[in-house]
């Protein structure tokens, strides 16, 4: 009898652990869908210096395209753009927010690169790029093939593909690396180099900001960029959500509000959407 009411004891107790371990499992399963439709709010993580994508205006709001993206999500969520909060970081303080479940996703002018998706998951493009140079005109540059000279200093942000760009472009020329799209912008504006390269839109930004002052040399440095969502990867029902959402403002219903917002930042109109031939 004793031998019996051990074994019985230790039979309750595995039961316990296994249906105590269930419970863990089905916790971290839950998605981050569930999570923001309980929570009642979208926290989002971005970048504060990187206009015309996310960038604080003169009253010191955070506005930008991306910022817009990120609003028409709240409103798909909860029909309510202003159920979001954002939180800004640095450049390389955007993967460890996600990891660490801070922010339920990213944006802020991220560009989609293999070695990123090692660390966290990526939609589709909400918005397609390229990478430009933006010039001093004191400098005299015309060209990227004027720019790859000694005499000359290029303003790179802290990341290894504007690194082996440089390599690539202009060898010749030196290069001052820094953390922010802000801080390259304070370099050019102040001498301290002649040039610096950064997403289109930026570039085109910038220029347009300062028409005496830059501007934005032809030809881009390299082949097109695409900006995803980026989340916390191993959540598929978040992620496929978040896509779907991108698919429809790209291509599907979302189109036209996607297309205000596109030309509000861009000045211009987006690619087309799909089109669409009943015969």
């Amino acid at each position: 009898m004793k031998v019996s009411r051990v074994y019985t004891v230790l039979a309750a107790g595995v039961v316990g652990l296994l249906l105590a371990a269930s419970v863990a499992a089905g916790a971290e399963e839950k998605s981050r869908m569930d999570v923001v439709l309980e929570r009642g709010k979208l926290i989002v993580v971005t970048l504060t210096t990187v206009p015309p994508f996310a960038f604080n205006d003169d009253k010191g709001q955070l506005v930008g395209f991306d910022i817009d993206i990120a609003r028409l999500v709240a409103t798909a969520l909860f029909k309510d753009p202003n159920k979001v909060e954002f939180v800004s970081v640095s450049a390389e303080g955007r993967w460890p927010a996600i990891e660490s479940g801070r922010a339920d996703m990213g944006v802020g002018g991220t560009t989609t690169y293999p070695d990123r998706a090692i660390r966290v998951a990526f939609t589709r493009p909400f918005v397609d790029s390229g990478i430009s140079v933006l010039v001093s005109k004191k400098s005299g540059i015309k060209s990227l093939k004027d720019l790859d000279q000694d005499k000359f200093t290029v303003a790179n942000l802290n990341n290894p593909q504007m690194a082996d760009r440089a390599k690539r472009f202009f060898p010749r020329a030196k290069v001052l690396t820094f953390d922010t799209p802000s801080a390259q912008f304070l370099a050019v504006k102040s001498g301290r180099a002649n040039a610096l390269q950064i997403d289109t839109p930026a570039a085109e930004y910038w220029a347009a900001q300062n028409k005496d002052e830059m501007d934005v040399l032809p030809g881009l440095l390299g082949a097109s960029q695409n900006n995803g969502i980026f989340l916390r990867t191993g959540d598929f029902k978040w992620w496929l959500w978040l896509d779907t959402a991108v698919a429809e403002m790209r291509t599907g219903s979302w189109y036209p509000q996607y297309s205000e917002i596109y030309h509000k930042w861009f000045g211009k109109n987006p690619p087309p959407q799909k089109f669409y031939n009943p015969q």
